[in-house]
C-alpha cells in the first residue's frame, strides 16, 4: 500500500490577485491625494505672494511700517553700514501678511537686499 500526500489549498491563494490589484488603487489614491494637495498648497502660495506684492506693499499700512524701520536704522543698512533705500523681511508672518513685528524688519542697501534674496 502506498501512501498519498495531499498538499493542502491555500485558501487566500485565488485571492491575491485582486489583494493586490486593491492595493495598487489604495496606493494610486494616495498619491494622488498628496499631489492634489501639494498642488493646493502651491496655489495658496501663489495666491498670498500676489497679495503681498500688489497690494500690501502699496498700502498705507506698509508705507508707515517701512518709513519707522528706516527712522529707527537711519537710513543705513544694517549689513554694510551704506545708504539703505528699502526694507527687508527678516521672517514672514505665515499666514498674516502684514503683521509682522518691526523687529523682523531691516533697512537695507540695493545691493545687500538683492544678496540677502538670493541666499
Amino acid at each position: 500500500m502506498s501512501v498519498v500526500v495531499v498538499s493542502p489549498v491555500d485558501p487566500v491563494a485565488p485571492y491575491i490577485p485582486i489583494l493586490v490589484f486593491v492595493g495598487g488603487i489604495v496606493v494610486a489614491l494616495k498619491i494622488a491625494e498628496s499631489w492634489l494637495k501639494d498642488k493646493q498648497r502651491e496655489q495658496r502660495r501663489k495666491q498670498r505672494r500676489t497679495f503681498y506684492r500688489d497690494d500690501y506693499l502699496k498700502s498705507d499700512d506698509w508705507q508707515r511700517k517701512r518709513a519707522v524701520v528706516l527712522k529707527r536704522d537711519k537710513r543705513r543698512c544694517v549689513y554694510c553700514g551704506a545708504p539703505a533705500s528699502q526694507v527687508h523681511h527678516k521672517r514672514y508672518a505665515p499666514r498674516n501678511i502684514g503683521r509682522e513685528p518691526i523687529e523682523w524688519l531691516v533697512s537695507v542697501c540695493d545691493g545687500c537686499h538683492r544678496k540677502q534674496h538670493k541666499v
